[in-house]
């Protein structure tokens, strides 16, 4: 996963963004996990940024491909949006 393909910040907003478009697409982020025999908490921690190496990074770059590239930027780019706007407005 080259920052080029994925310039995304690991943590809350990234996780709930490939949930969501699991989610949009009529799967879920738990099954995905099952059915490609990767630990929840793996998964999890991908997104969140836990798994830092190189493990990390291919799982996460999966995670975003099966969940739908574009439908995860929007998500990702939607809650960016909207916690700037919150976090300008308690300035």
């Amino acid at each position: 996963m080259s920052e080029k393909t994925a310039p995304f910040q690991p943590g809350a907003m990234l996780h709930d963004a490939i949930l969501g478009a699991f989610r949009a697409s009529g799967g879920s982020f738990e099954r995905w996990c099952t059915e490609n025999k990767v630990t929840p908490t793996n998964a999890r921690n991908a997104t969140y940024g836990i798994m830092k190496g190189a493990r990390g990074k291919e799982l996460l770059a999966r995670l975003i491909e099966a969940a739908g590239p574009e439908v995860v930027r929007a998500g990702y780019g939607a809650r960016l949006r909207d916690h700037t706007a919150t976090f300008l407005g308690a300035a």
